[in-house]
């Protein structure tokens, strides 16, 4: 993500940059695995280990946290203090706090574990994630400006307790938009089960004699609990001329690719 760079009062600028986990910038910070997606039973615990390893950067501190975090419809990360969100699970993960330093083309590895309570009324999806933030780092930008720039990575997990997924999407709507930046079918799809979701799938352009004449694949998204997916997917600009309608086909999976709930359609008219 592009860092919000603001100016302290020593006319520096500084910002953050945001990562999911398994991604890597200029800073040199990388993860692996890229996600836990853990099935535990009330009373249940599990201890894992996630690599922490740096692409060639100079010696960094790094900093471990634990956050919240969710989506936006659009997809967009947005990270939040522990235990702000409705199914956290940010209070159930035990990790070192401390700071280590990652050298140049190093790794790290991090143990961290996730007890569930004994609560029978816990059901469904929640998650939570790790995060590590290195220092801020000082870079010339040229005309004597400074920026200080530190990477956050955020290592998301999920926790489903099993026997108690009751997965459920549907379409929200489906309809066709115009904007100065072109013509688009928008796509809202929302979560109406207890689990989080993988949504894949396809938009396919019918002509007039009922053939398709042309797809797009979808994006994989993360549907969340509770949560709304938005696709705005543009027209193809080699649209034939007799296509008249959008048809999509969206086919959800459920924590740990176990069932989703059945495929979701959905169609509107291009002319």
């Amino acid at each position: 993500m592009v860092p919000k760079l603001m100016r302290d009062p020593r006319g520096w600028l500084s910002g953050v940059l945001w990562l999911l986990a398994g991604a890597a910038l200029a800073v040199g910070l990388g993860m692996a695995p890229p996600r836990f997606e853990l099935l535990l039973a009330p009373g249940a615990s599990s201890t894992e280990t996630v690599v922490i390893f740096s692409y060639d950067a100079p010696d960094q501190r790094v900093d471990v946290g634990v956050v919240d975090w969710t989506l936006d419809p659009e997809g967009q990360l947005r990270v939040l203090p522990p235990g702000t969100l409705p199914y956290s699970a940010s209070a159930w993960l035990q990790a070192s706090a401390d700071p280590f330093t990652l050298a140049r083309s190093g790794t790290h590895p991090v143990r961290f574990t996730v007890a569930v309570p004994k609560d029978a009324a816990l059901e469904g999806s929640y998650w939570t994630g790790l995060s590590f933030t290195t220092e801020p780092r000082p870079t010339e930008e040229g005309e004597g400006m400074t920026v200080r720039v530190r990477a956050r990575a955020v290592v998301v997990i999920y926790v489903t307790i099993p026997g108690t997924e009751r997965p459920a999407a549907a379409l929200q709507g489906v309809l066709l938009q115009d904007g100065e930046d072109g013509r688009f079918v928008v796509v809202d799809v929302v979560n109406e089960g207890n689990v989080y979701l993988r949504l894949g799938g396809e938009l396919r352009f019918v002509n007039e004699r009922g053939e398709v004449a042309a797809r797009v694949p979808l994006p994989e998204r993360v549907l969340l609990r509770d949560g709304l997916v938005r696709y705005r997917l543009a027209l193809p600009d080699d649209l034939p001329d007799d296509a008249v309608l959008a048809a999509v086909e969206i086919h959800p999976r459920g924590p740990a690719d176990g069932y989703g709930g059945p495929p979701l359609y959905g169609e509107v008219p291009l002319r």
